[in-house]
């Protein structure tokens, strides 16, 4: 199993967004693809659509994560530059939450729950000015999907990953409901549905040195403030159910660094989920 990884400085923020020509439904723009407004999803207009991320600045990149989408299990994602394919129509979700429901299955959905991630990681590290995304579910009609693909943030850049992994003791997700129940006079039980969300807490047992120094720039530098992307269980290219069910995208704790012995440090993570 690959060691959790975390990308906390987004290259994405710093891209020009653009999608190919036609490819926006009325009144998207691509660039709301930076915002950290999950309810504000771009929509293609077809059951395919290609992201082009520019840079004036290159930046270095290993890695895609798309955190909310509504992509079904039978959707491709292709992520080239120039020349160079990192990723040729890998399978984007092993299986979403949608599948199989009826309903909506599109934004309306992001806020219950219903959404799709995926995330493409490199064998390289290359620095780029550009990269190109292309997203392909051309069977979502089978499935009782919308024929046109939202997709409300993209994620990319390069990923810290510590030299240990973490912890199988203290690893839970949890899935956060903010619905509210009540009792009539009559015994009744009612429900005032509300928003479900994630929050995963993980342990790093075994920090070295230089991963304690790169964790204290990460704390530093993000805060509580800035959303942070993780993957617990990172499957190269393969987009496994585990590793869809273990990414977040959202706002870490306040947690501190503990000392082991000497050279060695230790630290607890909690992250609430967009």
């Amino acid at each position: 199993m690959a060691n959790v990884r975390i990308i906390y400085s987004d290259a994405a923020e710093r891209a020009t967004i653009s999608a190919g020509a036609g490819q926006s439904a009325t009144g998207h723009d691509p660039n709301s693809l930076k915002t950290n407004t999950k309810s504000l999803a771009h929509r293609s207009n077809s059951t395919s659509i290609t992201y082009t991320l520019n840079w004036s600045t290159p930046e270095q990149i290993n890695c895609v994560i798309l955190p909310a989408t509504n992509l079904s299990s039978t959707a491709t994602i292709t992520v080239s530059s120039g020349g160079t394919t990192y990723a040729n129509a890998v399978p984007a979700c092993a299986s979403t939450p949608l599948d199989g429901h009826t309903g909506s299955k599109n934004v309306n959905s992001f806020p219950y729950g219903g959404l799709s991630k995926t995330a493409v990681w490199f064998s390289s590290t290359p620095t780029l000015s550009s990269l190109n995304i292309t997203l392909t579910d051309t069977n979502k009609a089978a499935l009782g999907y919308p024929a046109y693909i939202d997709c409300s943030r993209i994620i990319c850049g390069k990923y810290w990953q510590p030299q240990y992994g973490v912890d199988k003791d203290g690893l839970e997700l949890t899935i956060g409901d903010t619905t509210q129940t009540s009792r009539s006079d009559a015994g009744d039980l009612y429900s005032d549905r509300g928003t479900i969300h994630e929050q995963l807490n993980f342990n790093l047992g075994v920090l070295t040195k230089s991963d304690k120094e790169e964790l204290i720039k990460l704390l530093r530098i993000v805060g509580t403030y800035k959303n942070i992307a993780v993957s617990i269980f990172p499957e190269t290219n393969t987009n496994t159910r585990n590793e869809q069910d273990y990414i977040i995208y959202g706002k870490r704790e306040t947690s501190g660094i503990s000392y082991l012995v000497h050279n060695f440090y230790r630290n607890s993570f909690s992250i609430t989920g967009w």
